[in-house]
C-alpha cells in the first residue's frame, strides 16, 4: 500500500518536472531584444539581478507570509501623503 503510494508520487513528481523544465529553461533565457539577458552579465549577475536581490526583503522576509493569500492577491503600498495634501 505505502509502496504503491510512493510509486504514484514519484510518477506525479516526474510529470511535474516534465512540465516545469521548459518553463525553467525559458526563464533562464529571458532576454530583452535590445538589452539582452536581464538577470545575467556574462557569467555574473546583472545590475538588475543585484537590485532585486538587495530589495527583495523589503517586500517580505519569508515566503510563508503569503500563505493566507491566493495567487490573485494584489499588493500595494499604502498611499503616502504629499506636502500639499490637506491634513486630517
Amino acid at each position: 500500500m505505502l509502496e504503491n503510494r510512493l510509486a504514484e508520487m514519484k510518477r506525479e513528481l516526474t510529470a511535474l518536472d516534465d512540465r516545469i523544465a521548459p518553463l525553467a529553461k525559458a526563464a533562464g533565457e529571458l532576454a530583452n531584444p535590445s538589452w539582452g539577458l536581464l538577470l545575467r552579465a556574462g557569467n555574473d549577475k546583472s545590475h538588475l539581478a543585484r537590485q532585486v536581490e538587495r530589495s527583495a526583503d523589503v517586500y517580505t522576509s519569508r515566503v510563508s507570509n503569503f500563505l493566507l493569500h491566493t495567487p490573485f492577491a494584489y499588493f500595494r503600498a499604502r498611499r503616502g501623503s504629499l506636502p500639499h495634501d490637506p491634513e486630517g
